[in-house]
């Protein structure tokens, strides 16, 4: 018997997530489920766990191969023009390089380290040790220098990415202008300026500036919108009744962040939890998780913080949400922002919460019942991606209160 999947020609593929590094593709006419053949030697030699399923995007559902690898199924192996799916700004992924190669450079730098181990009679799986790292280490920098030689003679795809210039007009952000002494550079890999005699922080100038004008002031970035998160949105996240839930295990942060061997912590999680997708399917139980526990009031809201903070410690552990500075600052933030405000900004995340896990302002600034929220800017720094992204979406959906303060150097001194 002949099934349809190995006489159909898969004219039409859909790649089923474009950001794995063994990228799997469904068929438009069979539903067939492959690989690209030339992702075929890497894939065997490094990643053997992820020939058998997909990892749909956008919901995490997992998705059988069906046809293991085949030939001419990939965009490049069809003649067809590659697409650009740069990955987000992060920890030693900060050039334009990294972030659009991101694929290239680990295909070329694991190919690299392979024929490194064969010509010495190892497998790539069994080649380790002090040795073998500093091999790897040696093959990144290698693929780096190769892909960017690469790109700058043939570029594969386009840096085709809104200047900072262009955000703030096209979305109207008030930008504040400070001009102060910077501090010459010391051993402090951060940029320092003086507050009269004294060498602070640029967050730590703005801080003082608008303090001096009768705001308070109270720094903010992302982790004290995580505890937020965890705290009002465990209950649902973590509801027994998703038939998407699973058991996971991560460590117990505060053990990282004492340099000990961490204690594990299991918890209830949604497999799907983070993507877009969980935000659509969890739509209405979001919803009526939302209106149903009296967070449109002060006094709700703050009564709940303190009654889930403990059982939200499971998934604030998760989200990087423990330490007790982020808890203090994340009490303050439901003590000032407008209760509804606090809401939007909980609706907002469970939308796609890893996609908006980023980008977040600096500072909260308050007097009163008049609150923005500062994005504090060194000279010569810019708005990263994930910025960029936030005060798009903070234009268009949140519409909190924000300025980008830029601190301009007048003068350099010891």
């Amino acid at each position: 018997m002949t099934f349809a999947s190995e006489s159909c020609p898969h004219h039409v593929v859909t790649c089923l997530n474009e950001f794995e590094f063994v990228r799997k593709y469904r068929c438009a006419s069979c539903a067939a489920v492959m690989m690209c053949a030339c992702d075929e030697d890497v894939g065997r030699a490094f990643l053997p766990h992820q020939l058998k399923a997909g990892s749909e995007y956008g919901t995490r559902l997992r998705v059988r191969v069906t046809l293991g690898f085949r030939p001419g199924v990939c965009r490049e192996c069809r003649g067809l023009p590659p697409e650009a799916h740069p990955t987000a700004e992060s920890h030693g992924r900060t050039s334009k390089i990294k972030r659009y190669y991101w694929r290239e450079l680990w295909f070329l730098e694991q190919r690299l380290f392979r024929d490194w181990a064969l010509e010495r009679g190892l497998l790539p799986a069994d080649a380790k040790g002090p040795e073998a790292a500093a091999v790897r280490a040696e093959f990144a920098g290698r693929a780096l220098s190769e892909i960017k030689a690469l790109h700058a003679e043939k570029p594969k795809y386009t840096f085709a990415e809104e200047s900072q210039d262009d955000v703030l007009r096209r979305h109207s952000v008030e930008v504040v202008d400070l001009r102060v002494t910077y501090a010459r550079k010391s051993d402090s890999r951060r940029a320092q300026v003086f507050d009269g005699t004294e060498r602070v922080s640029v967050e730590e100038y703005v801080s003082r500036h608008y303090a001096r004008e009768g705001w308070n002031v109270l720094p903010l970035e992302s982790r004290p919108l995580h505890v937020l998160f965890g705290v009002y949105m465990w209950l649902v996240i973590q509801d027994p009744a998703d038939d998407r839930g699973r058991m996971v295990m991560v460590g117990d942060r505060r053990d990282s962040d004492a340099g000990r061997k961490t204690t594990p912590i299991w918890f209830q999680q949604p497999e799907d939890f983070g993507t877009a997708g969980y935000g659509v399917r969890r739509a209405d139980a979001v919803a009526t998780h939302l209106l149903s526990g009296g967070m449109f009031e002060r006094e709700g809201l703050l009564w709940l913080f303190d009654y889930w903070l403990e059982p939200s410690w499971s998934l604030r552990n998760y989200l990087w949400a423990h330490k007790d500075e982020d808890v203090r600052v994340a009490r303050q933030l439901a003590k000032t922002l407008p209760p509804a405000t606090i809401v939007e900004i909980l609706r907002y995340l469970v939308e796609d919460y890893w996609g908006r896990y980023l980008g977040w302002p600096d500072l909260l600034v308050w007097r009163g019942g008049e609150f923005f929220l500062a994005e504090v800017k060194s000279s010569g720094d810019k708005l990263s991606e994930e910025q960029k992204r936030w005060v798009g979406d903070n234009a268009g959906r949140l519409r909190l209160p924000f300025r980008l303060v830029k601190l301009h150097k007048s003068a350099v001194a010891d």
